[in-house]
Protein backbone atom coordinates (compact mmCIF):
# COMPACT_ATOMS: atom_id res chain seq x y z
CA UNK A 1 0.00 0.00 0.00
CA UNK A 2 2.55 2.34 0.75
CA UNK A 3 4.13 1.54 -2.43
CA UNK A 4 1.65 3.01 -4.28
CA UNK A 5 1.22 6.17 -2.21
CA UNK A 6 5.03 6.44 -2.92
CA UNK A 7 4.84 6.02 -6.93
CA UNK A 8 1.67 8.25 -6.96
CA UNK A 9 3.77 11.21 -4.94
CA UNK A 10 6.29 10.75 -7.50
CA UNK A 11 3.97 10.58 -10.60
CA UNK A 12 2.60 13.64 -9.52
CA UNK A 13 5.99 15.54 -9.39
CA UNK A 14 7.28 14.41 -12.29
CA UNK A 15 4.29 15.77 -13.77
CA UNK A 16 4.32 18.94 -12.35
CA UNK A 17 7.79 19.16 -13.21
CA UNK A 18 6.70 18.66 -17.25
CA UNK A 19 4.01 21.36 -16.48
CA UNK A 20 6.50 23.33 -15.24
CA UNK A 21 8.81 22.83 -18.32
CA UNK A 22 6.58 23.70 -20.65
CA UNK A 23 4.82 26.60 -18.94
CA UNK A 24 8.10 27.96 -18.12
CA UNK A 25 8.47 27.91 -21.90
CA UNK A 26 5.71 29.76 -22.92
CA UNK A 27 6.21 32.70 -20.54
CA UNK A 28 8.69 35.36 -20.69
CA UNK A 29 7.16 38.67 -19.58
CA UNK A 30 7.27 39.16 -15.70
CA UNK A 31 3.91 38.98 -15.16
CA UNK A 32 3.91 35.69 -16.51
CA UNK A 33 7.15 34.70 -14.45
CA UNK A 34 5.32 35.98 -11.26
CA UNK A 35 2.47 33.46 -12.21
CA UNK A 36 4.75 30.81 -12.60
CA UNK A 37 6.58 31.57 -9.48
CA UNK A 38 2.90 31.75 -7.78
CA UNK A 39 2.21 28.04 -9.09
CA UNK A 40 5.14 26.55 -8.17
CA UNK A 41 5.15 27.50 -4.99
CA UNK A 42 1.91 26.08 -4.66
CA UNK A 43 2.95 22.94 -6.45
CA UNK A 44 5.76 22.66 -3.85
CA UNK A 45 3.08 23.05 -0.89
CA UNK A 46 1.24 20.79 -2.50
CA UNK A 47 4.33 18.38 -2.52
CA UNK A 48 4.86 18.85 0.78
CA UNK A 49 1.83 17.75 2.06
CA UNK A 50 1.85 15.01 -0.19
CA UNK A 51 5.00 13.84 1.44
CA UNK A 52 3.40 14.47 5.16
CA UNK A 53 0.75 12.10 4.39
CA UNK A 54 2.92 10.17 2.59
CA UNK A 55 4.86 9.58 6.11
CA UNK A 56 2.02 9.13 8.12
CA UNK A 57 0.67 6.42 6.18
CA UNK A 58 3.96 4.43 6.34
CA UNK A 59 3.97 4.97 10.32
CA UNK A 60 0.49 3.70 10.14
CA UNK A 61 1.30 0.55 7.60
CA UNK A 62 4.37 0.14 10.20
CA UNK A 63 2.06 0.04 12.97
CA UNK A 64 -0.15 -2.42 11.50
CA UNK A 65 2.48 -4.54 10.69
CA UNK A 66 3.96 -4.94 14.19
CA UNK A 67 0.55 -5.42 15.03
CA UNK A 68 0.35 -8.49 12.75
CA UNK A 69 3.42 -10.08 13.65
CA UNK A 70 2.12 -9.91 17.52
CA UNK A 71 -0.35 -11.57 16.32
CA UNK A 72 0.89 -14.08 14.37
CA UNK A 73 3.32 -15.37 17.10
CA UNK A 74 6.44 -13.84 15.80
CA UNK A 75 6.95 -11.52 18.64
CA UNK A 76 10.71 -12.56 18.52
CA UNK A 77 11.03 -11.34 15.36
CA UNK A 78 9.91 -7.86 16.11
CA UNK A 79 11.64 -7.39 19.12
CA UNK A 80 15.06 -8.33 17.30
CA UNK A 81 13.54 -5.83 14.88
CA UNK A 82 12.67 -3.04 17.63
CA UNK A 83 16.50 -3.79 19.36
CA UNK A 84 18.12 -2.89 15.99
CA UNK A 85 16.59 0.41 15.73
CA UNK A 86 17.23 1.05 19.08
CA UNK A 87 20.99 0.69 18.67
CA UNK A 88 20.82 2.47 15.11
CA UNK A 89 19.46 5.41 16.85
CA UNK A 90 20.83 5.36 20.32
CA UNK A 91 24.40 7.09 19.19
CA UNK A 92 21.71 9.67 17.73
CA UNK A 93 20.53 10.14 21.06
CA UNK A 94 23.69 10.39 22.67
CA UNK A 95 24.83 13.61 20.48
CA UNK A 96 21.13 15.28 20.88
CA UNK A 97 21.44 15.38 24.78
CA UNK A 98 24.96 16.14 24.55
CA UNK A 99 24.50 19.38 22.53
CA UNK A 100 21.59 19.75 24.71
CA UNK A 101 23.84 19.98 27.87
CA UNK A 102 26.52 22.22 26.02
CA UNK A 103 23.64 24.68 24.82
CA UNK A 104 22.13 24.76 28.39
CA UNK A 105 25.48 25.56 29.62
CA UNK A 106 26.29 27.85 27.42
CA UNK A 107 22.92 29.67 27.82
CA UNK A 108 23.25 29.63 31.69
CA UNK A 109 26.31 31.53 31.17
CA UNK A 110 25.21 34.37 29.74
CA UNK A 111 22.91 34.62 32.68
CA UNK A 112 23.78 36.65 35.64
CA UNK A 113 25.08 34.16 38.46
CA UNK A 114 22.45 34.92 40.98
CA UNK A 115 19.67 33.79 38.13
CA UNK A 116 21.16 30.51 37.25
CA UNK A 117 20.37 28.26 39.88
CA UNK A 118 16.57 29.51 39.26
CA UNK A 119 16.71 29.19 35.70
CA UNK A 120 18.64 25.61 35.58
CA UNK A 121 16.02 23.45 34.60
CA UNK A 122 13.84 25.76 32.34
CA UNK A 123 13.37 24.34 28.53
CA UNK A 124 15.77 25.81 26.26
CA UNK A 125 13.97 27.85 24.41
CA UNK A 126 13.25 29.83 27.74
CA UNK A 127 16.73 29.91 28.38
CA UNK A 128 17.94 31.26 25.24
CA UNK A 129 15.10 33.82 25.55
CA UNK A 130 16.42 34.76 29.43
CA UNK A 131 20.05 34.85 27.60
CA UNK A 132 18.76 37.33 24.48
CA UNK A 133 16.94 39.78 27.25
CA UNK A 134 19.86 39.82 29.82
CA UNK A 135 22.30 40.44 26.58
CA UNK A 136 20.35 43.60 25.53
CA UNK A 137 22.53 46.28 27.75
CA UNK A 138 20.04 48.26 29.81
CA UNK A 139 20.66 51.74 29.89
CA UNK A 140 22.74 53.22 32.85
CA UNK A 141 21.91 56.38 34.12
CA UNK A 142 24.40 58.91 33.49
CA UNK A 143 25.22 61.68 36.69
CA UNK A 144 26.15 64.50 33.74
CA UNK A 145 27.11 67.05 37.13
CA UNK A 146 30.87 67.29 38.32
CA UNK A 147 31.82 64.96 40.84
CA UNK A 148 31.73 67.40 43.90
CA UNK A 149 28.74 69.22 42.88
CA UNK A 150 27.13 67.56 45.99
CA UNK A 151 29.79 66.36 47.60
CA UNK A 152 29.76 62.51 46.98
CA UNK A 153 25.81 62.62 48.10
CA UNK A 154 23.02 61.90 45.32
CA UNK A 155 20.74 65.13 45.99
CA UNK A 156 21.92 68.38 47.93
CA UNK A 157 19.25 67.62 50.73
CA UNK A 158 21.11 63.79 51.16
CA UNK A 159 24.67 66.38 51.40
CA UNK A 160 23.03 68.71 54.33
CA UNK A 161 21.26 66.39 56.04
CA UNK A 162 24.29 63.68 56.34
CA UNK A 163 27.23 66.06 56.03
CA UNK A 164 26.29 69.62 57.22
CA UNK A 165 29.83 71.07 57.94
CA UNK A 166 31.12 70.25 54.68
CA UNK A 167 27.74 71.81 52.97
CA UNK A 168 27.33 75.04 54.81
CA UNK A 169 31.44 75.48 53.86
CA UNK A 170 30.52 74.54 50.12
CA UNK A 171 27.44 76.35 49.28
CA UNK A 172 29.77 79.69 51.36
CA UNK A 173 32.35 79.58 48.82
CA UNK A 174 29.96 79.10 45.90
CA UNK A 175 26.87 81.04 46.02
CA UNK A 176 27.91 83.00 49.10
CA UNK A 177 24.32 82.43 50.53
CA UNK A 178 23.71 79.32 52.95
CA UNK A 179 20.45 77.42 51.72
CA UNK A 180 18.51 76.02 54.38
CA UNK A 181 20.61 77.39 57.05
CA UNK A 182 20.48 81.03 58.95
CA UNK A 183 23.51 82.78 60.61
Amino acid sequence: MSESVQENVQENAEANGNELTTQGQTTTDTSGQSDLLREVMAKKDKIRGLESQLAELQTKEEKRRQERMQQDGKKDELISELQGQVESLSPFKERLETYEANRRQALLERLPESKQEKFKGHPIDVLEDLANEYATATPVKVDNQSPGSYGGYTSMKEWAESDPKSYKQSTRIKKGIMIGYGK
